[in-house]
């Protein structure tokens, strides 16, 4: 940490205590209150905008307002659930091939026009378009997106694909407006700088350094306790870095922080007029072994094993993310309908790790402190990139290592030279990365035999013809419970051979005002969606009748 860092948690720290005792005496002695209309909420983001179309969101900034102000056909719930969202119904097929969603009456455009299934076709058509490279290309590659009825649409599928809800969270923008705009000529749409979407906020005006946003009065999602959300209106102002929006947040100019590091959540979470957030994610750590023929250190799973055992997940969390998350054991958590009820799990013991190596013939013959055997020594390279809870992961595992005679060395380097250098050409030996995971869990691009090769994600190359079957056979079936019986074999086998360590789930941070309530942690895939709820928040109450 630099001393102009230090400098500003320590300014941060002062500022919000000297507050803090009046927060807590403002507070006492006031009767029973509930939700009132009103207020704003100004929020410190790091980082500017470049689109406000969300099809063409590239920034942290263009996402969080793709979230306020667009909404698609299912979302994300608390839980991470996948459920209807404009959607009012959602129908599949018997061989799931064809997925039919009706879309809610009372779904309005900010402008007033009501949301129809054009506007659905339109959209699947700009993925659909050979310009575009964004996440949903290959979602909706072959697939046929047709108008059934003026609040019908019907996706056709090439094949049966059970997590396909997953795919229609996606913005949807608005036909009568851009019907007749391709994909190419977006960017320089008057729609780009001054768009109108269907979420809870409308966009009112933006400029180099804010965004501002206006409550939506005819909001469907409110209904029917209500037509709005409880906020008037939400700014978003960028800062250069995380500390000045801190800084920011000390001096009274904003209720919130988004994307706070664990550093100044352990400094602030004392204080009591400051709430900080932590939002469990699907977001894993892992460590990939390279177990292709060429790589002779993993070639034995009883080496495999004695690795997973000899690593100290517990304390790797504690170093990486100063806590802020869980230990991982699988390709999901513990809360995911996904996870497996029985599987082989790692506990950290350098004893068993030793006894495990000993058992398999691995021995130090030349005393240099690395088993070897055969002519092969336990020596390998750990590659990751150079963000310091990658480099942290990496030096404890190095060294939790050596601890049982095998010798692993740190290799770090910028994050899109280990993508493009080292893992798309697989050119490592262990692999050190974060993966950003779905909101509905399809373990296929990382186990199946067909994706070892780049742009699949099974960098390990560690693949079985039960595995490819189960995990084809997972993509037909819609039915969650027969999805989570195929998975099943799939993350026991995984968790036997360990191709893959998992290491932990990070939780993303989130520092408001203690003024600021209503707010509910989920489970959240991307940081944006850190507004799931935001039409329950509110700064203004009224008392209770």
């Amino acid at each position: 940490m630099t001393l102009r860092d230090k400098l500003t948690v320590v300014a941060l720290v002062l500022l919000l205590a000297a507050t803090s005792a009046w927060a807590v005496a403002s507070e006492q002695g006031r009767p029973p209150t509930v939700p009132a209309v009103g207020g704003s909420y100004v929020e410190g983001v790091v980082g500017g905008r470049r689109h406000l179309n969300p099809i063409l969101a590239t920034t942290a900034v263009d996402q969080d307002v793709a979230r306020l102000v667009f909404t698609g056909l299912m979302r994300a719930d608390r839980s991470g659930e996948i459920v209807p969202d404009l959607a009012s119904a959602v129908r599949v097929s018997a061989d799931g091939k064809e997925w039919t969603f009706e879309i809610r009456d009372d779904a309005r455009w900010h402008d007033g026009k009501p949301v129809i299934a054009d506007d659905v076709v339109y959209t699947v058509g700009l993925f659909q378009d050979r310009a575009y490279r964004g996440p949903y290309a290959e979602a909706f590659r072959g697939v046929v997106a047709e108008r059934v009825g003026s609040k019908v649409v019907r996706f056709t599928l090439p094949g049966p694909y059970g997590p396909f809800t997953a795919n229609t969270t996606f913005p949807l923008l608005p036909s009568h407006l851009l019907g007749a705009v391709g994909y190419l000529a977006l960017p320089g749409d008057q729609f780009d700088s001054s768009p109108v979407g269907t979420g809870p906020f409308k966009f009112a005006e933006a400029d180099d350094r804010e965004i501002h946003l206006t409550a939506n009065l005819d909001f469907y999602r409110t209904r029917p306790e209500r037509s709005r959300p409880y906020l008037d209106r939400i700014v978003l102002r960028s800062f250069d870095d995380s500390a000045q929006a801190l800084s920011a947040l000390a001096r009274g100019e904003l209720d919130g922080v988004a994307g706070v590091s664990s550093i100044d959540a352990e400094r602030a979470r004392a204080l009591r007029n400051l709430a900080v957030y932590s939002y469990p994610s699907q977001d894993f750590t892992a460590l990939f072994l390279n177990v292709r023929p060429e790589k002779a250190a993993f070639r034995e799973r009883a080496v495999r094993q004695a690795i997973a055992t000899a690593i100290d997940r517990g304390r790797i969390l504690d170093v990486a993310i100063d806590g802020r998350g869980r230990v991982a054991d699988t390709f999901v958590p513990p809360s995911s309908w996904a996870y497996p009820t029985e599987i082989q799990r790692y506990v950290y013991n350098p004893a068993s790790a030793n006894a495990i190596l000993d058992a398999a013939g691995w021995k130090d013959s030349n005393s240099d402190g690395i088993r070897d055997k055969a002519g092969v020594t336990l020596r390998f390279t750990i590659a990751t990139s150079q963000e310091p809870p990658r480099l942290n992961a990496a030096s404890e595992i190095v060294s939790d290592l050596l601890r049982v005679g095998i010798a692993a060395e740190l290799r770090a380097v910028p994050f899109d030279e280990l993508l493009d250098t080292v893992a798309r050409p697989r050119d490592f030996d262990a692999l050190l990365v974060g993966i950003t995971s779905a909101a509905d869990p399809d373990p296929y691009p990382f186990f199946h035999s067909s994706q070892t090769r780049d742009p699949g994600y099974n960098f390990s190359g560690y693949s079985t013809l039960p595995m490819d079957r189960n995990l084809e056979a997972a993509r037909r079936t819609a039915d969650r419970e027969g999805r989570r019986a195929l998975y099943e074999p799939v993350f026991q086998t995984i968790a036997t051979e360990v191709p893959v360590l998992f290491l932990y789930f990070a939780d993303y941070l989130y520092a408001q005002l203690v003024t600021v309530r209503g707010v509910k942690i989920s489970q959240i895939v991307e940081p944006s969606q850190r507004f799931w709820d935001v039409e329950d928040w509110y700064v203004k109450s009224a008392p209770r009748r």
